[in-house]
């Protein structure tokens, strides 16, 4: 009986182990396509600005206040694609260069693009639970069955 029970806790175990890594995917997709948009729409507004500046210097038109809202706009755009970035570094387990935006493995401590230093956080504690006592539990509640 404990050898199915052994066969069925692994096959539950892959079959976790299956759906995570298909959900990270789909996240993974889901974000490289947000970023896509955005990017889409950063560079339509850029389009307008420069159309706007154009008009206002060929033909004299007033413009600036409509250029000073879609600067506004391109702004939150790039944040936008920033926060973006940052989410698909966390599903790739690397971080993104504070300096030039590259996506840094976490490891690394300087940006191989710019140079610079790259932050990293304090290691988290290990936990103190002794693994041959955790062990020597199992092996114990299966000598039970």
């Amino acid at each position: 009986m404990a050898f199915f029970d052994g066969i069925q806790k692994s096959v539950t175990d892959a079959a976790a182990a299956a759906a995570k890594k298909t959900s990270e995917l789909t996240g993974i997709a889901r974000v490289k396509f947000n970023i896509r948009a955005e990017e889409a729409r950063l560079r339509s507004t850029f389009s307008k600005i420069g159309s706007l500046f154009y008009a206002s210097e060929r033909e004299g038109a007033d413009n600036a206040a409509e250029i000073a809202t879609l600067i506004m706009q391109a702004d939150k755009i790039k944040g936008d694609i920033r926060a973006y970035k940052e989410k698909l570094a966390e599903y790739r387990k690397t971080t993104i260069c504070p300096s030039c935006g590259t996506e840094v493995p976490k490891d690394v401590f300087y940006c191989p693009i710019c140079g610079e230093k790259q932050e990293r956080p304090e290691p988290e504690q290990a936990d103190d639970t002794d693994i041959d006592s955790v062990i020597g539990e199992e092996l114990d509640n299966e000598d039970k069955d």
